[in-house]
């Protein structure tokens, strides 16, 4: 299987439908440093990030500003800072639209990184997943669920097996976030979409088809997007059992 269904939608999302949502009484200065990192976000974002870490050192306490400086790094595959980021938003606005789309988009993209490295170093790794195994237990830390594999991968680049079990954390914790989303804004086409998608990853494949009746209602080409990557993969996975 091509890695590349995994990557496409991930880049124009965080730009495109995450739009800023609030703007709270900020200074004129922090305004326009905000103001210009936006201008600057899909032409020059490294100076982006330097524009809209000035805003927040003026304006600590601006949710909206932290939450596009986590795009911006996440876009920059900078996860880490990502993520700080989006947690800030969270202590300081638990309930700031398109928060735990963003995290559900964060984990799944870094599971897609791990997954790709752990089936570049075993090809076996491509389809192992067969829904069933539980990576994380809800009521873990992420940062626990994930440090055993992180620390084995650091070690030791070549060990698919730990890549994989990293991988299954991540999208465990993307479906966790993606179904929160889901919950908090029913509508929202981009997290019922990506929520199939992680669904897929995960081999839970009834559950993706239900995604399925759920986007028909919001869009028909989301919904057939998500039926022909189904197909696919339950094709491919019945060639490989065919083969061995």
């Amino acid at each position: 299987m091509s890695v590349s269904r995994r990557f496409f939608w991930i880049a124009p999302v965080l730009f495109i439908l995450l739009l800023p949502v609030s703007v709270l009484a900020v200074t004129k200065e922090a305004q326009k440093h905000y103001d210009e990192a936006m201008n600057l976000k899909t032409s020059e974002l490294s100076k982006a990030i330097i524009e809209m870490k000035e805003a927040i050192r003026l304006e600590p306490k601006w949710a909206q500003a932290h939450y596009d400086l986590g795009t911006f790094y996440q876009h920059k595959k900078l996860f880490d800072d990502a993520l700080r980021e989006y947690r800030t938003v969270g202590r300081l606005d638990p309930n700031y639209p398109k928060l735990h789309y963003v995290l559900g988009s964060l984990y799944y993209t870094q599971g897609v990184i791990a997954w790709s490295k752990a089936a570049q170093i075993d090809q076996s790794y491509f389809y192992k997943d067969d829904g069933k195994q539980v990576f994380y237990k809800p009521g873990t830390s992420p940062e626990k669920a994930l440090a055993p594999y992180k620390k084995i991968v650091e070690k030791d680049t070549t060990n698919a097996l730990a890549f994989y079990n990293l991988r299954g954390v991540y999208y465990d914790l993307a479906i966790l976030e993606y179904q929160q989303a889901v919950k908090a804004y029913p509508n929202d086409t981009a997290a019922q979409y990506e929520l199939g998608l992680v669904y897929l990853e995960r081999a839970k494949i009834e559950k993706a088809r239900l995604q399925i009746k759920t986007l028909e209602k919001l869009s028909e080409g989301h919904a057939n997007g998500l039926k022909q990557q189904i197909d696919m993969e339950v094709t491919q996975r019945n060639t490989l059992k065919e083969k061995k």
